[in-house]
């Protein structure tokens, strides 16, 4: 029979970097064991799943130990947002009202620790200034130094040397609050790393936050500048997909278009992405001159703005078209073409009015097969 070496005898017979790498599979082979003790140890007992840090109508937004995003085109409210999550975090005194959080409402059992790492603002006014809304927004004065928020600037760090200096004060900060819940924010995420697109770096920092969430007490949520290009609406770089896959709630800022796709003064709160629970509705806010920051939107301010979108290819202009173009029943696909073409308009614009008509019964719809197809009603 071959006789079996032991681990010792053998690490005599290798160089020192050999027996790094011995010793390296070795600490990794542990921590598959150990890891995998625990999946089975938990999966033989009932799950109690965390609650939520944060809530929107009774549903949880943010849970614990998860990595999320923030994501809109440039100069949409991104860190006006994530000032809001900060002072819901920290908010003194939970009995006050939601409004001033967009109707948010953070868990009061939960005491939570905010670190905020800025990467774009300069330190003498304008990261200063969004740390006193801040403040303000979770009930303390200027003056005030709470105790449960801590924030670093990168702006004078190296790119090259970001990822290493901000790992550090990571473990330098859990260590310091190891007893409390850590909300920890990037602002903007792409700024902690050299280069966005390169596959090892972005692999690195999403490494790291995982082994964190999966660790310690720890909740990220990731500032992340779209794509500028029209229409495409993921966060940038390869890290920008490689968060995205990652995240428990993605949500996207960014402001309403009217019938020709300019920007209008009501900005939408999409969830993207909601691993948890079920995706929710829009939040619609806007800019509060008067208090500098994003408030709710009334609902006459929102059917307004809402109802610019809807004045191109109006139902009248469709209906008479209809008239004249629909002799033939035609397939939905077909139909939605044609439209699209003769009122240069978007196919969802279209879809809405073909419901419309639908409903009042100008048109019927039916299917041939899997496929939708209309016809116009006679006599109409």
């Amino acid at each position: 029979m071959k006789k079996i070496m032991n681990i010792d005898k053998y690490k005599q017979c290798l160089n020192p970097e050999q027996i790094s790498g011995v010793v390296h599979e070795k600490d990794n082979l542990a921590k598959i064991l150990a890891t995998q003790e625990k999946i089975q140890s938990n999966s033989c007992k009932t799950i109690a799943f965390s609650s939520p840090i944060i809530t929107y109508n009774e549903t949880g937004i943010i849970f614990p130990n998860t990595i999320n995003i923030i994501q809109g085109k440039k100069g949409v409210h991104k860190s006006r947002l994530t000032e809001i999550f900060c002072g819901l975090m920290l908010q003194r005194d939970i009995t006050q009202s939601g409004h001033r959080f967009l109707g948010m409402k953070r868990n009061a059992m939960q005491k939570s620790v905010v670190l905020y790492v800025d990467t774009e603002r300069n330190i003498n006014d304008q990261f200063p200034y969004a740390i006193q809304k801040i403040k303000l927004l979770s009930g303390y004065s200027i003056e005030d130094k709470p105790e449960n928020l801590d924030y670093i600037s990168l702006i004078d760090i190296p790119r090259s040397e970001r990822f290493d200096t901000l790992n550090e004060y990571i473990k330098r900060f859990r260590t310091r609050y190891e007893i409390y819940n850590l909300f920890i924010v990037f602002d903007v995420v792409t700024d902690c790393v050299e280069n966005f697109n390169d596959v090892r770096e972005s692999l690195r920092l999403v490494d790291m936050l995982n082994e964190t969430i999966n660790t310690y007490n720890v909740t990220f949520l990731c500032v992340i500048h779209e794509n500028p290009s029209a229409g495409n609406d993921k966060g940038r770089g390869h890290l920008g997909t490689e968060l995205n896959n990652k995240a428990s709630q993605v949500i996207q800022i960014g402001f309403e278009k009217d019938n020709q796709g300019n920007d209008t003064d009501l900005i939408r709160l999409k969830f993207l992405h909601s691993r948890n629970t079920k995706r929710l509705d829009p939040i619609y806010v806007q800019y509060s001159e008067e208090s500098k920051g994003l408030v709710l939107a009334s609902s006459d301010f929102i059917n307004e703005k809402l109802a610019m979108k809807k004045s191109k290819a109006q139902i009248a202009d469709i209906q008479n078209w209809l008239t004249d173009n629909l002799k033939d029943p035609k397939s939905k696909k077909e139909l939605i073409e044609m439209i699209t073409e003769a009122f240069d308009c978007g196919s969802r614009i279209v879809e809405d009015r073909l419901k419309e008509l639908d409903d009042k019964g100008f048109i019927e719809r039916f299917t041939v097969g899997k496929s939708a197809h209309y016809k116009l009603i006679i006599p109409f």
